[in-house]
This record gives structure tokens, sequence and C-alpha cells, in this order.
């Protein structure tokens, strides 16, 4: 059974039309954006020196000047980095910085002329927006045009969002101007989806360091369980319509406890936020969170990082996503699954009437959680980089 509703007739006639004029949208924008670019030459990958050391250079969408670049906040381009020095050591990772208000020609000269006298192999950008932008612009074509035609390495381009049909139409131009572009999707399965039959990499838990699990550790060991059940993180409209039909059914539920000023609407708990120390210090007050996998896209759904957080926090996590979760994690071992709003009481009744049974799943669950932040979003990226014969990093 779906874990979503089913679309009425007419939802279903209008999403058709829809996507009719969405294709042929996307196929003119692909179609005439290439030929800008002028890149039909630019369609076979050029030879990689073997020999060459593994360098990979990270350009954060948020770099040194935002306070988010350090190792107690949630920035997963400074993780990246920093998990993958504690693998790889120092001298194969890079980290290249774009300012608040750059020009976009003088950071892609800056960047172009640091990776082909870097030797760099690989690069890594948040391909829905320009660094530093603040999402305000998109210049990553033009950027990977140039670049491809200089160096043989590899474009690793992450997404967060590719439920959002216009972000993923952008990564496929960079797909198609060279075959050494490779989409690392954090929420999504996406092989086959920027250019027919080709793999790409994802869904893939974010990084997080063995630097950040330590500061977590510290944080946390003054954290008592005070709550039975919570929700942390935003607040879309359909997570507020689904929180208060749980509290009708009797279900007290701690929406983000780590903060004061009891952000249950979707604005508040987006702003003023706390640090990612404390909202992980919210879900483990609590003995069991809750995660709702859909999109705010739509009916979509996706891996969300709070699996992850909620094992590194010591909570016991109960989720609505079959897919994605399951694979990482055990279910019933390592996480527990509800089918829909309607059965959270009994399953929620369940665990807490077996506190040893609960006690011993989230266990499990932060066990593998372990297992998983510091190095499965590297490793992960280098099965994908095997299975299309690119260039690896290990």
């Amino acid at each position: 059974m779906s874990q979503f509703p089913s679309p009425t007739m007419r939802e279903r006639l209008t999403g058709i039309a829809e996507e009719i004029g969405f294709v042929r949208a996307e196929h003119k924008y692909l179609k005439e954006r290439l030929r800008e670019l002028k890149s039909t030459s630019r369609n076979k990958a050029q030879p990689i020196e073997s020999l060459r050391a593994p360098h990979v250079v990270i350009v954060p969408n948020e770099g040194e000047t935002f306070a988010s670049f350090a190792p107690n906040e949630w920035n997963v381009y400074y993780q990246a980095a920093q998990s993958l020095r504690e693998e790889l050591g120092e001298v194969s990772v890079s980290v290249f910085h774009v300012s608040p208000g750059e020009d976009a020609p003088v950071w892609h000269r800056r960047l172009i002329d640091f990776i082909t006298s870097s030797g760099a192999t690989h690069i890594m950008g948040h391909v829905e927006s320009d660094p530093g932008q603040s999402g305000a612009s998109w210049t990553w074509d033009v950027l990977w045009s140039e670049l491809s035609e200089v160096w043989d390495g590899v474009f690793l381009g992450v997404m967060f969002d590719s439920s959002y049909k216009w972000l993923t139409a952008q990564t496929k131009l960079l797909a198609r101007i060279s075959p050494n572009f490779l989409l690392v999707d954090i929420c999504m399965p996406m092989d086959g989806s920027l250019v027919r039959g080709r793999p790409e990499v994802g869904p893939i838990n974010m990084p997080i360091s063995r630097q950040t699990i330590n500061l977590l550790d510290e944080r946390l060991e003054s954290v008592d369980k005070r709550w039975e059940v919570s929700f942390v993180g935003a607040m879309y409209p359909y997570r507020v319509e689904l929180i208060a039909k749980l509290r009708s059914m009797g279900i007290d539920v701690a929406v983000n406890p780590h903060r004061a000023d009891h952000a249950e609407d979707f604005a508040t708990s987006r702003s003023d936020q706390p640090s990612w120390l404390d909202y992980m210090a919210g879900l483990a007050s609590s003995r069991i969170t809750l995660n709702f996998s859909q999109s705010s896209a739509g009916r979509y759904v996706q891996l969300k990082t709070r699996v992850l957080e909620a094992g590194l926090a010591g909570a016991l996590l109960l989720t609505d996503d079959l897919d994605r979760t399951s694979r990482f994690f055990v279910q019933d071992e390592e996480y527990g699954y509800f089918q829909d709003v309607e059965a959270l009481p009994s399953v929620i009744a369940e665990y807490l009437s077996a506190p040893e049974r609960l006690a011993s799943i989230a266990a499990a669950g932060a066990r593998r959680a372990r297992q998983l932040a510091p190095t499965a979003f590297w490793y992960g990226i280098d099965a994908g980089l095997k299975n299309r014969r690119l260039r690896p990093i290990f």
C-alpha cells in the first residue's frame, strides 16, 4: 500500500498535462543551452592519467566566510572534506572557497587554474546553485563546459532536492556536457534520470566526520530522555497536519524540543535555528523520534538525514519509508516502521510497552549509524565511480 493518498482522477489528468508540458520545455532548454555552450565536441571523456595520486577539490556552497563552515554545525561540504581527510590524509583534499558576491567569471577562472595546477583528480560541488551566492545564480554549466575541455578529472555534483524538476534539468545539462560528470544525490535513486541507462549515485547518507562525532558525544553526555515521542525538523504544512492528527488521537509529540520558542510551523522552524549539536540534543532527549519521508516538493519519498542522525543521537527511529531507509538499516532490528498516521498509536504503544526491546533496537541503530556516518558517503561515491568506469578515489 502506498504511503501517501492516491491521487484523484483530476489530479492524474492534471499531472499528465503538466508532465507533457515540462518534458517539452526541458527538451527545448537542453537543446538551446547546449548549442549556446557549443558543447557538441565535448561529449567524449579525455583519457585519465591512472598514476596520478587522488586529489579531491571540494567547493562548498557555504565556505569559510559562513558561520556554518565549522565542525559543530551542519555543513555537508565541511563534513565531506573533513571525513575524506580522515580517510586519505590532508594532502589529498583541498577546499576551494568562493566569497559571497564574487563574480562568476572570476571564481570560474580561479577554480579552473587551481584544478589544473594542483593535479586534482575530482571536484565536488553543490550543483543546485552557485557557491557562496545563497541560491541567487547558477553558472555551473559555463564552468563545466570550460573545465572539461582542459581537464581529464571527474565532477561530482551533489543534489539535495532532485524532486524539483528544474533543478534536475540543470543537472541533466551538466551530464550531457561531459560523461565525466557523476551525480551524487542525497535523497533519491537517480540511475538513468540524467542520461538513459547511465548509473549515478544515490540515495546516500550525508557524511559526518569523526571530529564532529566526538563533539556530538561531548554534547550528549548531559542529555536525559525527557520525552517519549518527538519530531525534530522543518514543519512543512503536511507535517503540521500530521502532528495535529496525532495529537487528536492522543499521542503527545514533542515538536522541536531543543527550541524554547515552540517552533511548530514552517516559518518559525526555519528561522533563528539553534546549532546542529543542539538539534541533535533534541533528538537524543526522546526515546522515539518520528520521520516523515515525503519531500516538500510533493509525493516523493526521500532518504532523510534524520534517519542517520536519530541513530547517532541514540533515539529509536520510527519512519513511514519502506525503501530508502532499508537500504542502510535493518527494519525491526535497527529501526521501526509505521504504515500511516492511523497506525502510529498502536506502533508507539507496542514499543513503549516493551522498553527493553525499544532500547535494544535503538542501540543497534546507533551502532549502524556510527559505522555509516564517517565513511559511507565517500565509499558509496567510490563504488559509483567504479560502476561508471571513472577514476576512483580510493
